[in-house]
């Protein structure tokens, strides 16, 4: 039976009115936080949410200020890194308030952002799925050359010539996205550090803060989110109680899991079910 899903708006510490979804369980006995990959709309989480409510979990997913349906105008000074700071922060908060246990599953930049919310620190346990620090030094062969272009010309050129950018002309995404968002994000990719990196003064203490389980999967076919570049945003989380898999699509009986497979319906027998246990293993 689909769970009841609820589309509400909650006003973050700035005073963004943030759209997001409330999945209700008929037992709620945890709360998940989906926190998206950049260019991916919360709506691609909805089967893997559904199915989580369906076990007793309450879901939420949203998307991030100035991206997919989230219509509220941008402060001038608006930046990518509010996506953690203030978005991610005010998700937390909301799903503290149900007085549960709230876990978090983190997306590629979802996960890669977690540190910058001050009460990720509260979490009970975090997933990050396909999340690396994409130093474009850290690829080999072709596609280093690729990010190299990516990050220093492609990005920069494109974002100074169209805003919002042209995300799926380059198949990053398919939603809305403010074109200096993604040009400070190319910013980052040029750092060994990513967004640490102290030129970008971010303050990395809220990684460190995070003591709680986490665990980091990753996929031998996402060339998205090598190895290398996984164990190196791992890294950032240095106090939490971390375990890391790099899973073979052949092993799980799958022939493609990449970058965003396991949130598809195709993942549901093969990987969901390692979701599921880990969640009910700490719950």
């Amino acid at each position: 039976m689909e769970p009841r899903v609820e589309h509400k708006s909650l006003r973050c510490a700035d005073g963004y009115l943030l759209k997001y979804s409330h999945y209700h369980s008929t037992e709620s006995k945890a709360v998940v936080i989906f926190a998206s990959a950049l260019g991916v709309s919360r709506q691609y989480y909805h089967r893997l949410a559904v199915y989580l409510c369906q076990q007793g979990y309450d879901c939420f997913s949203f998307d991030y200020r100035g991206t997919g349906e989230q219509d509220a105008p941008l402060a001038k000074d608006a930046a990518i890194e509010h996506w953690g700071q203030r978005d991610i922060e005010a998700m937390i908060q909301q799903a503290l308030n149900l007085n549960l246990s709230v876990h978090f599953i983190g997306h590629s930049i979802g996960g890669q952002l977690l540190g910058l919310a001050p009460s990720a620190s509260k979490l009970r346990s975090v997933m990050l799925v396909a999340a690396s620090a994409p130093y474009w030094k850290r690829w080999e062969g072709s596609e280093r050359l690729k990010l190299l272009f990516l990050s220093y010309v492609l990005i920069p050129v494109l974002g100074a010539l169209k805003d919002p950018f042209p995300i799926a002309a380059l198949g990053l995404g398919n939603i809305r996205m403010p074109s200096r968002f993604i040009k400070r994000w190319a910013e980052w990719m040029r750092e060994p550090d990513y967004l640490l990196a102290p030129m970008f003064k971010l303050d990395r203490s809220g990684y460190e803060n995070i003591s709680c389980r986490l665990w980091t999967l990753g996929f031998r076919d996402d060339e998205l989110a090598p190895e290398i570049n996984i164990r190196h945003l791992s890294g950032f989380y240095s106090k939490a109680k971390v375990s890391l898999d790099m899973l073979d699509p052949a092993q799980e009986g799958l022939s493609h899991i990449g970058h965003n497979g396991l949130f598809h319906k195709r993942s549901e027998e093969a990987l969901w079910p390692k979701v599921l246990n880990y969640l009910s293993e700490i719950d």
